[in-house]
């Protein structure tokens, strides 16, 4: 065989450097993809788009206003206006997550501490509109509760709380709501959830420890995510994401132009056999990549 037309042949060349460039291409994974992984408070929640952790994700791995923190117990915390929520569970696929008041959180007692309402200012968490309402009713006069015998199976004063004053816990649909509000000066409202033909009695903190179901509005992740992408934000254009080994994309890892980082490292993996082999028939040293 002519090495020599090998050699200097044009098409042998240019397939050459092509399959090398390939190669090289392939093996180069863009770093926001790289940074996007899952992290976890230590509780076994992988914490991915829209939300992350600040100081172990970068921001651009989450959506703005979805930042989060590690509590000392290794539980994942959202802050809400002036409150703190912990999260027990996130569920991706339909856009959900169970919080409860941080400021209850461990509570080896049936004390409940003085908490604020829920603000709700952006657009970014909604309650749904199934749930109910817990209405904490603090500073009531124990004077006038003692007069009425119903109102005092609703107390859940705390050890040490002087006899003048005590606090009530009530569900919104409760007829005595009205006359207890009366005789209390101030209150917050908690949401909560009531399962259908759930019997609470009087058993307000199993109610205040389960939380809630907050529905979020973000970016759908699906389509990146089952192209292979990871989910995140641009916060110079201020738009959505798709991470992808070769770059960032608009949805998904397969939109735009160009191959992907997958379809690059598929590719190479066909055609590098080739150029072994090519490089061994013309007695060249094979190339490190």
């Amino acid at each position: 065989m002519n090495h020599n037309f090998l050699l200097t042949s044009p098409i042998i060349n240019l397939f050459i450097v092509t399959l090398f460039l390939l190669a090289k291409k392939a093996s180069c994974t863009d770093p926001q993809f790289l940074a996007c992984n899952p992290e976890s408070c230590g509780d076994g929640q992988n914490i991915n788009f829209p939300f992350y952790i600040q100081n172990k994700q970068e921001p651009s791995c989450g959506y703005p206003g979805f930042s989060l923190s590690c509590n000392d117990k290794g539980k994942p915390v959202l802050k809400l206006s002036n409150n703190e929520y912990i999260i027990h569970e996130i569920y991706y696929q339909n856009q959900s997550l169970r919080v409860s008041n941080a400021a209850l959180f461990g509570k080896s007692t049936s004390c409940i501490p003085q908490i604020q309402n829920m603000s709700l200012a952006d657009d970014r968490f909604r309650l749904p509109s199934s749930r109910a309402s817990l209405f904490l009713l603090y500073n009531c006069n124990s004077t006038l509760l003692a007069n009425d015998s119903e109102l005092l199976n609703y107390k859940v004063d705390c050890f040490g709380e002087n006899g003048t004053f005590s606090t009530l816990a009530m569900l919104d649909d409760d007829p005595l709501l009205g006359p207890a509000s009366d005789k209390c000066e101030t209150g917050a409202v908690v949401p909560v959830d009531v399962y259908r033909g759930e019997n609470v009695g009087s058993e307000r903190m199993p109610l205040l420890e389960r939380g809630f179901v907050l529905n979020w509005i973000a970016s759908n992740c699906s389509s990146c995510e089952e192209s292979g992408g990871k989910c995140g934000f641009d916060n110079a254009t201020y738009h959505f994401k798709c991470f992808c080994p070769d770059r960032p994309h608009s949805w998904a890892c397969n939109s735009g132009n160009g191959n992907t980082g997958r379809k690059l490292i598929i590719d190479c993996i066909i055609f590098l056999p080739h150029l072994l082999s090519l490089l061994q028939l013309l007695q060249l040293p094979a190339l490190e990549f």
